[in-house]
């Protein structure tokens, strides 16, 4: 595990930002969410080896107890996780091309747990930043009234940066990729089947169905209702063989080139939609690995260290108010997503 004192990250925001607050911490007021002690000094820990190795970024000053992020803070968490998972001078670059299309998809369901606007944009900023025309950035998710109410700005078009919109923004009559998943054929979003490459930026939070939502469940945003794929979760169905199959679809698997979970803050009971107060906690982190697999078992182990610090049991053995076993983790490792 290596630390970033406050010298080295002043330096990485530039005079600016120095001048807007470097100097003196922030202390959050009496907040609402449940603290699960990230570091006042930015660490970054590998887990793993090879192609399946994580990097994980934490940082206090990033998020506070409020749940409020520190934008800038975000950029250099976001750059650092790249730089150390890919390496190089510009490790954006890795995937950012003046004409290549790249689609970052987010998981704006309403809870505590979400992709944050500032993280999304530091992902999509890198990009740009590497090279990529802000033109083929797009930031997307299935609808955009779910992205304005997480507080992103829509933007189809690009002017501030980079894209932002639903897929219920694109423009009616587009031509629709449809493929066969657990025996149902779904039409997938333009804005998947557009990009060349996707990002998948999912959020840290616990499943009342499929165990856990991290990168893998994610997916299911690229259509219009999962509701099909849900099976008989109060049998335990874990929510598969949906999850699996979608993540093994050469639609998708072909086109992730990188799997991040904006563990800002999580939700370890009650998802996937808001918790109770208890069950949400700040972690402060950011998560990045080229193995989507790999990145779902560091989240799945997140989640259940809260669980086992509130007296609760593991996802898997959870009964109320289903079962939930996260099966699509080995079962997407067994059809060939990832290895970790």
């Amino acid at each position: 595990m290596t630390m970033l004192g406050r010298r080295q990250f002043c330096s990485g925001l530039g005079a600016g930002a120095l001048l807007c607050g470097c100097a003196s911490e922030r202390t959050p007021a009496a907040g609402s969410l449940p603290d699960a002690a990230p570091p006042s000094k930015m660490t970054l820990t590998t887990h793993g080896t090879g192609k399946s190795r994580v990097v994980e970024v934490r940082w206090a000053r990033a998020v506070d107890l409020q749940g409020k992020v520190d934008a800038a803070a975000a950029r250099v968490m976001a750059d650092a996780a790249v730089t150390a998972l890919v390496g190089g001078s510009s490790p954006w670059s890795t995937w950012a091309g003046p004409k290549r299309t790249i689609g970052i998809k987010v998981n704006t369901i309403t809870s505590q747990a979400h992709t944050h606007p500032a993280v999304a944009a530091a992902v999509a900023r890198g990009l740009v930043g590497a090279g990529a025309s802000p033109q083929n950035v797009t930031v997307w998710d299935r609808d955009g009234f779910g992205l304005r109410d997480r507080g992103y700005t829509l933007d189809p078009a690009g002017k501030g940066g980079f894209r932002c919109l639903g897929t219920d923004g694109v423009t009616p009559g587009a031509k629709l990729t449809r493929i066969k998943v657990a025996g149902n054929l779904v039409p997938l979003s333009p804005l998947l089947t557009g990009a060349d490459l996707l990002i998948n930026l999912a959020a840290l939070k616990d499943h009342s169905m499929a165990g856990v939502t991290l990168s893998l469940k994610n997916n299911f945003g690229m259509f219009p209702s999962a509701i099909m794929f849900h099976g008989e979760h109060r049998k335990g169905s874990g929510c598969e063989p949906g999850i699996s199959q979608f993540a093994a679809a050469p639609e998708i698997k072909g086109r992730t080139c990188l799997a991040m979970l904006d563990a800002l803050v999580g939700v370890c009971h009650g998802g996937p939609g808001p918790a109770e107060t208890q069950h949400a906690f700040r972690y402060g982190g950011l998560l990045a690995s080229l193995d989507p697999v790999a990145l779902d078992r560091l989240g799945l182990k997140i989640i259940n260290a809260r669980r086992a610090a509130l007296g609760m049991v593991p996802v898997d053995r959870r009964t109320s108010p289903n079962p939930s076993p996260p099966t699509h983790i080995d079962n997407a490792a067994a059809l060939g997503v990832g290895s970790g």
